[in-house]
């Protein structure tokens, strides 16, 4: 236990001397010395990072979240740190990589290299073939990556491997023939590697990300580039054509300089935002030649969302006023077909038209349904989940095979990864997330594992942070306090391991 000891002796030097650190000093250092105290608090940063990574690694081998609280390691990270859940799995693959090798973990967490180039170089000792390759060999090929490292990027570290291999283990390097095997191999795992993913980010913009197989890759950003040339030499020809006209005495010199301020402010862009322009405008050239094609034989529609109660009073008074002539429509089908005629497509849930209720009858979700929970849930219900509705499942909260109805206030949306961590255990044994409807609203939540709890309370005792034993032996107490809960006989006491 006194290396444990050591452990919460020494986080706690580290946090009292960050909470000493006095950050308006830096204001009075000489310019050399500003540089200095910044080169070291990242160096120290990325030193602390590569050491939270290490810890994460040991965490994720121990399953010691999943014991202690009840959650994957991925969910938890995203709870604890605001991360969605692919970030938090992002961070736990990362982990591993970095410990992938004694060698570049220790370079790492000495501050020789950034945490970056470490996982990089961990993803591409995972080419090599390290089964084959003895030990010297390995640690030469490790030795090299970090050597490579102070010199080259982290993107452009892949590029090192095969002069590395052949360097390291000469023996083990492919043949010609091979190499082209291995560049087939590769261009069809980039393939199905492919991807484009965008989201909102709250605050009026949406994100893209993705990967490309690099042909297809560097034919999109050539095509961009081509866009962002074509710009600039509209933004110079449009300055040439000023100062002619200014020469002429077309214009006169606070017109030219006026025109000028607003031609400077339009060029006054990064490459990166001149890229992001570029992709737009290819967007519009496809869309202004009508190359966009229909999505599934319709055509784009805008769905305008509207209270079934503010939308029949609205229509009363039409009707009132002699607009309309006839029966009332008092009825939601009726509403729809009558805002059909102006191409909107109310979403009136709840309406006759759209059956929201199945009840027994039926264990798959109708479109009304399906429309109706993507429309409530706007995709996975999971805290931290970013999965959008269309690509969710829909999961009944109590189970079809335990009497749960098929309707919407017993159906949720959540992604195929945490359909199986909130799915009920027939067994009723595993302490797991629970969704519960809110009483008020009737929108789902979901309850985090008694473990969960458990962990958070004990956390938040005072000295606890202090108390590195009280941690080691959390999960133990957790495990033994959901051990001793009362249980119902006649269920399978073997389902208390899953604890």
């Amino acid at each position: 236990m006194e290396q444990v000891s050591d452990f919460w002796a020494a986080t706690r030097v580290i946090s009292e001397a960050l909470d000493g650190l006095d950050h308006a000093a830096v204001s009075h250092m000489s310019d050399t010395e500003k540089v200095r105290a910044m080169t070291c608090l990242r160096t120290l940063s990325r030193r602390l990072d590569v050491s939270a990574r290490v810890v994460t690694d040991v965490v994720s081998k121990a399953c010691a979240v999943d014991r202690a609280t009840g959650l994957m390691l991925s969910d938890f990270l995203a709870r604890e740190e605001g991360r969605s859940a692919s970030e938090g799995l992002g961070e736990v693959h990362r982990a591993a990589a970095i410990t992938a090798n004694s060698q570049v973990r220790d370079a790492a967490l000495a501050g020789t290299i950034t945490p970056e180039h470490a996982v990089a170089i961990g993803q591409q000792m995972r080419t090599l073939p390290v089964g084959e390759m003895t030990r010297d060999e390995e640690d030469a090929a490790a030795g090299q990556f970090i050597d490579a490292a102070r010199s080259t990027a982290p993107g452009q570290l892949s590029r090192k491997t095969a002069s590395i291999l052949e360097t390291a283990a000469p023996r083990l390097a492919p043949s010609p023939r091979d190499r082209a095997g291995r560049t087939a191999a590769r261009r069809k795992h980039a393939v199905a590697e492919r991807r484009f993913c965008w989201g909102e980010d709250g605050n009026g913009s949406i994100w893209f990300s993705g990967k490309l197989p690099e042909l297809e890759g560097r034919t999109l950003i050539g095509t961009l580039q081509a866009f962002t040339e074509k710009g600039r030499q509209a933004e110079r020809a449009e300055r040439e054509a000023l100062r002619a006209q200014r020469n002429q005495g077309v214009i006169s010199s606070r017109q030219y300089l006026a025109l000028r301020r607003e031609t400077d402010a339009r060029g006054a862009r990064t490459t990166a935002q001149r890229m992001a322009d570029a992709l737009v405008d290819a967007a519009h050239l496809l869309a202004g030649k009508d190359l966009v094609p229909s999505a599934g034989g319709q055509p784009p529609r805008i769905v305008v969302t509207i209270g079934y109660q503010y939308l029949r009073d609205a229509l009363q008074g039409m009707i009132d006023a002699g607009t309309f002539e006839g029966e009332v429509p008092v009825d939601a089908g009726t509403l729809r077909r009558l805002c059909c005629d102006a191409q909107i497509l109310p979403v009136v849930l709840g309406s006759d038209s759209q059956t929201m209720d199945v009840g027994r009858s039926e264990r798959l979700v109708t479109p009304g349904i399906r429309r109706a929970l993507e429309h409530r849930d706007g995709g996975c219900i999971y805290p931290g989940c970013t999965v959008p509705g269309h690509l969710c499942q829909a999961h009944h909260v109590c189970p079809f095979w335990d009497g749960g109805a098929t309707s919407l206030d017993n159906l949720v949306l959540v992604c195929r990864h945490h359909h199986a961590v909130v799915e009920p255990d027939p067994h009723r044994d595993r302490d797991q997330p629970r969704i519960v409807f809110d009483p008020t609203t009737g929108r789902p939540r979901v309850i985090e594992p008694e473990r969960m709890r458990n962990y958070r309370t004990r956390l938040a005792r005072p000295g606890s942070s202090d108390q590195g034993e009280d941690s080691v032996r959390m999960g133990g107490e957790i495990q033994s306090g959901a051990a001793d809960r009362p249980r119902d006989p006649n269920k399978h006491q073997h389902q208390a391991a899953l604890l």
